[in-house]
């Protein structure tokens, strides 16, 4: 049956229209399907930042932590040995508290001891050749002000009590001249210089050298010597004062 043109014309129309909204519809779907896609990567992006965001907050969060686990080691050790330090610092205090103790006790037991050395060299002060009479005993009363004192030590106390008596053993040892008064009963004071022999013998000569003596130990008392010995008496002092050579010396060791 042939169909009139105009049917023809139509259904060709109807068919390019078909075609057409068909062709419409795939590039509506594909423009969706790209935005979605769009969408898609966008979202995956932000995922991915927040992501790594994640990964730099935990690798963060892990340095700090291994930080933290070597500060806290630290601070062991260093607690470690504070506390050592503290213990050995207890034992010194312990050692020190033991130490005052026997220091106390020390005290004790010194004290009695110097006050006796004093009584002691003060006697034999009393006793000896009557040299340096002023010096020696302003030294005996220095020393006694000395142990009455508490500002000083016990150590000191001792050491200047020792130093005392090393000076006594000294002038055993020496030759040694020096002026001073010449003190006699019933005569007038007089400037003279004496000679001590160690603790042997203790002379006089006055200034003019006419005169000569020798200190008696028997009597307690100044002896004249003979006018012969005079030059020796000398000799003896230039020896002392290192004014001559050394010689041997022709001394009364005792008074006739």
């Amino acid at each position: 049956m042939l169909m009139k043109p105009y049917a023809l014309i139509f259904r060709t129309f109807l068919v390019g229209g078909l075609a057409s909204f068909s062709v419409i519809g795939q590039s509506s779907q594909v423009e969706e399907a790209q935005q979605k896609l769009s969408k898609s990567y966008v979202n995956s992006a932000k995922v991915q930042s927040r992501i790594d965001a994640l990964d730099e907050q935990t690798r963060q969060d892990y340095y700090e932590y291994i930080h933290t686990i070597k500060r806290a080691e630290q601070i062991e050790t260093y607690n470690a040995q504070l506390q050592k330090l503290i213990s050995s610092q207890e034992d010194e205090l312990n050692q020190l508290e033991q130490q005052l103790v026997s220091l106390s006790d020390t005290e004790q037991a010194a004290l009695p001891l110097l006050n006796k050395m004093l009584e002691t060299l003060n006697g034999f002060v009393q006793k000896d050749l009557p040299f340096l009479t002023t010096e020696r005993s302003e030294r005996l009363t220095r020393l006694s002000a000395l142990l009455d004192r508490a500002d000083v030590s016990v150590a000191e106390k001792y050491r200047q009590v020792l130093e005392a008596y090393q000076i006594e053993v000294e002038y055993g040892r020496t030759l040694e001249a020096y002026s001073g008064m010449l003190t006699v009963i019933e005569q007038p004071s007089r400037d003279v210089t004496f000679l001590r022999l160690g603790r042997v013998a203790l002379y006089y000569q006055t200034s003019d050298g006419q005169e000569s003596g020798q200190w008696n130990p028997e009597t307690q008392s100044w002896q004249q010597l003979a006018e012969s010995m005079n030059w020796s008496i000398q000799k003896g002092i230039q020896l002392a004062l290192k004014q001559t050579v050394p010689e041997l010396l022709d001394l009364p060791v005792r008074p006739n």
